[in-house]
């Protein structure tokens, strides 16, 4: 399962990477896109933690859960900008896109350990 959550949160990664570079350069994409950018998010994270509650003892998971679910905090501020109309902050932006990318080695980790 942790195979298929790691090229999951891999995917949703990659549009939201798409999506960083699109608004830098000033051409935001639909709101319905970026919706679905949370959305597929937020479903990863609750299958994430559904992983992590069936096998509690691989730590670097444990740890990638809380690590997502800040990610999703700062997606869910990322996302009240672009519902107001605002240009999002390129350090938000960069955050967001760092905790996911820490989270997600962290995922890694752990997928190593479980000898996947």
């Amino acid at each position: 399962m942790l195979t298929y959550l790691l090229a999951f949160f891999i995917l949703v990664m990659a549009g939201g990477a798409a999506l960083a570079v699109l608004e830098h350069h000033g051409r935001a994409l639909p709101l319905t896109v970026s919706l679905w950018h949370g959305v597929l998010g937020v479903a990863a994270v609750v299958l994430l933690v559904v992983e992590a509650i069936a096998r509690p003892g691989n730590h670097a998971v444990n740890l990638s859960v809380i690590v997502f679910m800040l990610t999703a905090l700062g997606g869910l501020l990322l996302f009240a900008f672009r519902v107001s109309r605002q240009r999002l902050p390129m350090a938000v932006v960069l955050l967001h896109a760092g905790f996911a990318v820490l989270a997600l080695i962290l995922l890694g980790m752990g997928w190593m350990r479980s000898g996947a």
